[in-house]
């Protein structure tokens, strides 16, 4: 998942936001295409052979909520890169994808936010 959003934020000009339903279901390196954070998040799990965040078996459906009510809630030290951080009280404001463990002080994720947003950023920012 991690080398996915890596390649997301070099080809980050040619990932466009909107807050569309269904999720895209799309083949892995498809340029471009448009979503939201959690259809990113959503995404790159797919392509990685997860399963799906929101529990809906990759039907297009879903957003931070369905992530926050159906992904095991556990604590920064226990996180991995590929996890999912989700911003705010449920139905949740943001979701961004830890690319570097909980265990780091103040990991790296990869957010996908707002137009042109496709980036690494530490996840105290």
């Amino acid at each position: 998942m991690v080398s996915y959003c890596n390649w997301a934020v070099s080809n980050r000009a040619k990932i466009s936001y909107a807050e569309i339903r269904p999720i895209p279901r799309i083949p892995r390196y498809h340029l471009p295409f448009t979503t939201d954070c959690s259809g990113f998040a959503t995404i790159m799990a797919q392509w990685s052979g997860a399963d799906d965040p929101n529990g809906n078996g990759y039907n297009g459906d879903g957003y931070t909520g369905t992530m926050l009510g159906n992904l095991q809630h556990i604590s920064k030290q226990q996180s991995l890169p590929g996890d999912l951080v989700v911003f705010g009280a449920a139905p949740g404001a943001h979701v961004v994808v830890l690319v570097q463990a909980g265990s780091v002080a103040d990991p790296r994720v990869v957010s996908h936010g707002q137009p042109g947003d496709t980036r690494r950023i530490m996840l105290s920012a």
